[in-house]
């Protein structure tokens, strides 16, 4: 019995031996993950993540393009089409300004009007008059003629987007 006493002893210190050793193996992994982290915040501090980098990017491609001051070019006369969904209101008839800062648009707007107005009518004329009621209607509306008229102006001639935005001058529903 007196060996059976010694050797527990003896194990237990074993395994004291083994924890100890664990901790100290954890302690320097902590340590060395630690570093590790250390190190890339301070030198990635400096680096501008990759998101920003492309807005960056893109805003330099925007003012190296020559803009001008806004040219706001009337479409003329107002433009009125009876609505195929008519709700409480028949027809529908608006005034519209076009706004570009290239001087060559507006000569094109002034050659390409009969089919601007024609195309712009055939959006008009699917318009729910109950969603123009609403803002966000009519800045859905305000988008697509702008996309529309774009695609117009694309067609005839090598710039792109030269319409920056429609505006409604007059917006009238009955």
């Amino acid at each position: 019995m007196a060996e059976g006493d010694e050797e527990a002893p003896e194990k237990k210190k074993g395994g004291n031996k083994l924890v100890v050793i664990l901790l100290a193996v954890l302690i320097v992994v902590i340590l060395a993950i630690g570093a590790v982290v250390t190190t890339l915040l301070l030198t990635g501090g400096d680096d501008k993540p990759a998101g920003e980098g492309d807005e960056t990017t893109e805003q330099s491609e925007e003012v190296e393009e020559p803009k001008g001051p806004p040219i706001t070019v009337p479409l003329g006369d107002p433009i009125t089409v009876n609505l195929s969904k008519p709700n409480d209101a028949n027809v529908l008839q608006v005034q519209l300004d076009l706004v570009t800062r290239d001087p060559k648009v507006e000569e094109l707007i002034k050659t390409q009007r009969s089919r601007v107005v024609n195309d712009v009518m055939l959006v008009l004329s699917d318009v729910d008059s109950a969603e123009l009621r609403t803002r966000a209607g009519k800045e859905a509306l305000q988008e697509t003629l702008t996309d529309e008229i774009n695609r117009i102006f694309e067609d005839a001639s090598d710039l792109e987007q030269p319409i920056e935005n429609v505006y409604f001058t007059k917006l009238l529903m009955q």
